[in-house]
């Protein structure tokens, strides 16, 4: 699965959303009026996780990460989505 396979729908005018489950996370993904990058955000149930490997790494105690991450290309939405089939895939074979 990859950003080409995502379904896009107008949720408001000229702002578009795709939602994709992998195993007990959601991904959403959107694109808004005048941006040609899209935003991602990751959701366990109805709250938002940071996950390691897709999220940044906050470099001190006073650093902050923001659940949603900006500014990404297709193809950078077709890794964080491979990222979360493996999570899945493992997720399964380990029963966690």
């Amino acid at each position: 699965m990859s950003f080409k396979d995502l379904i896009f729908r107008e949720v408001r005018p000229n702002h578009l959303q795709a939602v994709q489950q992998f195993g007990r996370y959601k991904l959403s993904v959107i694109l808004e009026e005048r941006k040609t990058l899209y935003e991602v955000a990751i959701f366990e149930g109805a709250d938002f996780v940071q996950l390691p490997g897709i999220h940044g790494i906050p470099e001190d105690e006073d650093d902050i990460t923001d659940d949603v991450i900006p500014g990404l290309l297709p193809e950078d939405v077709s890794g964080i989505m491979a990222k979360l089939k493996f999570l899945e895939t493992f997720s399964k074979e380990v029963d966690i």
